[in-house]
């Protein structure tokens, strides 16, 4: 809805410039109509004029409707992508429970000898030795306390050995995982994250977005050479990316951490020319200013 009203609101602007020009061209140059002379038409000057001044208050106005529009727009896009990450975070929570609950009844699984003389419990695990050993035989209990550490060692190696979920995930869902770790401030597991999804999709939407987050995590744990080889790329590779001028942005300020003023300074004044009146575009001329 409120895309339509700013598509409205761009032809009602155009109509009125039109118009403004219109009203502008010199009365000699101005077509007549059938029955009208030219001290007519010239009377007609006046009128124009205050219709002009009309045109120039509505299209005033006409901008600050269309100011607050995207205002909105933005607002109601940042409020769908903050819905985005509750419904991610409810996910993840979930399937972290559903996974805590499996490792702990891997140990209820056992099954116990059918030839074993006495019933086991959920609370008691027969231990393959002695689920192996003759009916008649009671089973030594130095040597059940020994072998009870062995049969119970798999289940937790499997619980130690996650250290990022399972890729279950879709890209969206993966690649909004490691963006929360990033603004989270979590860039060490944000990394690993945007490397496990640029590793499962190569040609995913977010490839560029992706190498982007990686770059402002190395920058903000200072490892400015890896900071400046991720923001590299969207250079090279992703130029009608939307991240491009950050990512210009970033490299300038990988440059300056590095110490070389000079391709930061060329950095912020293309970001000034080819993004003028942005808020990138008064980023870098802030950092010009303290470059100087």
């Amino acid at each position: 809805m409120s895309r339509g009203l700013l598509l409205d609101g761009s032809r009602i602007l155009t109509g009125a410039f039109l118009l403004l020009a219109a009203a502008m061209l010199p009365a000699q140059e101005r077509p007549l109509f059938p029955g009208q002379n030219q001290t007519q038409a010239g009377g007609a000057a006046g009128a124009n004029n205050d219709a002009l001044s009309l045109l120039l208050d509505q299209n005033n106005q006409m901008r600050a409707e269309l100011q607050a529009l995207r205002a909105l727009v933005e607002e109601q896009g940042f409020e769908l992508r903050r819905l985005q990450r509750d419904s991610l975070n409810r996910y993840t929570d979930m399937d972290e429970r559903l996974q805590a609950l499996e490792n702990g009844a891997a140990p209820v699984t056992a099954v116990p000898d059918a030839n074993s003389p006495a019933q086991t419990t959920p609370s008691e695990t027969t231990p393959p030795s002695l689920a192996e050993s003759p009916p008649a035989a009671s089973p030594d209990p130095a040597n059940a306390e020994s072998a009870s550490p062995a049969a119970a060692d798999p289940v937790p190696r499997r619980g130690r050995i996650s250290t990022l979920p399972p890729v279950v995930l879709s890209e969206q869902q993966l690649y909004q995982m490691a963006y929360e770790s990033a603004i989270n401030e979590n860039f060490e597991r944000s990394i690993a994250e945007f490397d496990q999804y640029l590793s499962v999709y190569p040609e995913g939407r977010f490839v560029a977005n992706a190498h982007y987050w990686k770059g402002q995590s190395y920058l903000y744990l200072g490892r400015f050479d890896e900071a400046r080889d991720s923001y590299e790329i969207i250079l090279n590779e992703y130029g009608d990316s939307p991240k491009l001028p950050d990512a210009m942005y970033g490299l300038g300020q990988a440059f300056q951490r590095l110490g070389d003023t000079s391709r930061a300074r060329n950095l912020f004044n293309d970001i000034k020319r080819s993004y003028p009146n942005t808020g990138v575009a008064n980023l870098a001329d802030s950092n010009l200013q303290s470059l100087d």
